[in-house]
């Protein structure tokens, strides 16, 4: 896996950016991506089992769902919260072309 490219924060912008309850909060986007990239896509890249992967799955979706707060500028329910976790895990399993000359 070509963990560098998965560290570039448009990848996951434009994910976020693309589900409704979501893409109307720009800075909580961007927020939400920052935290993404600098702690749980690292914690994933780190994880030896599927068990791990899961615990930081949790622990990504109970960041997501938990209130807005100074710190925090932005709150999911559930169901955002899930459909988000479902297009960032399709995203790191089927990534997409890395550049234009490759193949399908």
């Amino acid at each position: 896996m070509d963990e560098e490219r998965f560290l570039d924060q448009s990848i996951w912008l434009e994910i976020c950016q693309a589900l409704p309850g979501i893409d109307s909060d720009l800075d909580g986007v961007k927020h939400l991506v920052e935290r993404f990239t600098a702690q749980y896509l690292p914690a994933l890249f780190k994880s030896k089992s599927q068990a791990d992967a899961d615990r930081v799955w949790l622990a990504f979706w109970h960041y997501l769902v938990a209130p807005r707060t100074n710190r925090k500028p932005f709150g999911l329910s559930s169901r955002p919260a899930d459909l988000l976790i479902a297009e960032f895990q399709k995203a790191l399993i089927e990534p997409g072309p890395i550049d234009s000359d490759r193949a399908d």
